[in-house]
This record gives structure tokens, sequence and C-alpha cells, in this order.
């Protein structure tokens, strides 16, 4: 059962721990799953825990992937101790047990890091061949959190009416045990503007430094644009 103070997910681990190297066949099937059955949900279905641990869950995927992206451009750009800081994130978010709390401080950690890598992006330093390759990885990455993250915004779309549809008397009980979807669902617009900007700024900086870049990121980046 999802609680206000910890929600107790059953997140896949293939999902959490999925490659940053991982095929591009791969990332177009999940781009391709963006249209899914999320943003048919109705509207006026009021959310009960379910939702809300789907809810989470899609934020914690979208997340993950965003922090292992993240973790492969900081270490591009040799920031070390932004590196130990994304991972550590990373796995307390994959522990299996994730409260409100732990998401903020996932949030707060990676808006750090992300003005870092943007500090260096600016400077358009040249890259070696390593480094190429861990930015390559880290677009990947980033590309799969973009995907979850459209997905995101239909549940959490979804997930706002239904709560709007509640009256009185089940926001006191049923409310109350919402707060976790409640905060997910507040956070998500602003969630996906920052994914949009800091992709679009990843892609820019990989073509001019001539880091290999995958096929669909400029589709991605549509997508994620009519969504703003």
């Amino acid at each position: 059962m999802i609680r206000n103070t910890a929600l107790v997910l059953a997140i896949a681990a293939a999902t959490l721990s999925m490659p940053a190297h991982a095929g591009l066949g791969k990332l177009k099937d999940l781009t391709g799953a963006s249209t899914g059955t999320s943003s048919s949900t109705s509207s006026a279905a009021a959310p009960n825990e379910a939702a809300q641990e789907a809810l989470v869950r899609r934020f914690v995927s979208s997340q993950s992937h965003s922090l292992q992206a993240q973790t492969s451009f900081a270490r591009a750009f040799g920031l070390a101790e932004q590196v130990q800081l994304l991972e550590a994130e990373r796995q307390a978010l994959s522990s299996g047990s994730v409260s409100v709390d732990a998401m903020k401080k996932s949030v707060s950690v990676s808006e750090a890091a992300q003005a870092a890598i943007d500090e260096r992006q600016a400077a358009q330093p040249e890259l070696n061949a390593e480094s190429k390759q861990h930015y390559a990885e880290g677009l990947v990455s980033l590309l799969s959190s973009a995907a979850e993250a459209q997905k995101l915004g239909g549940e959490a779309s979804n997930f706002t009416a239904g709560m709007k549809n509640l009256g009185a008397t089940q926001m006191a009980t049923v409310g109350r045990k919402l707060a976790a979807g409640a905060w997910v669902a507040k956070e998500s617009p602003g969630f996906i503007q920052g994914l949009y900007g800091s992709t679009k700024s990843a892609v820019t900086f990989a073509k001019k430094s001539k880091v290999k870049v995958p096929s669909n990121a400029d589709s991605m980046l549509g997508q994620l644009d009519k969504m703003n």
C-alpha cells in the first residue's frame, strides 16, 4: 500500500538499470509507446492508490533515466563530484521504497547537476573519443527519459482531473492518501519543460561537437515541445 511517508514501488529492475548504450531500436519502441493507453484514461475517474502508484512509478522511471543521462554527461565533462551525487540519487530511487522527500531530493540534485552540465556545454569544450562515447550514451538515456515523460504528461493530467472530482468528504479521507500522486501531478509540467530544455541543449551541443545523435532525437524534441 502507498502511504504518505513512503511508497512501496515494484519498479522493474530492467527499467532502472537499462544500459545507456541500449540499441536505438529499443528507444524507438519506447517512443512509439508514448501514445499508449494512458492518455485514454477517463479524466472523470477519481484516482485511487493504484493510480497513484502507477503515476509515481512513471515519474521515477523517467527521473531515473534522466539521472543516468546526467551521470554520463558529467563523466564526459569530468565532473566527478556530480557523478557521485547523481549515482547516489539513482540508487536511492531504485531502492524499492520511495518517499515524496526522496523524489524532491532527486529533483534538487538533478537541477544542481544540470546547472553544472549547462555551464560546461556553454564553454564548448573539445571532447576526446572516450568523452564523446560517454556523451552519446547520455543522449540515449535522456531520450528514454523523454519517452517516459510523454506518458507521464497524460497520466498526470488525468490524475489531476480526477482529484478535482473528489468531493469534500473524499478529499478529507482518500485525498490524504493521494498526497504523493498529487505532488507528482503538480510537478510534472515543470519536470517535462525542464527535460525539454536539457534535451534540446544536449542535442545541440552533440551536433556541434560531432557526437553521434540518435536518429529520432529531433522527432522526440518536437513531441516534447508540443507538451509545453
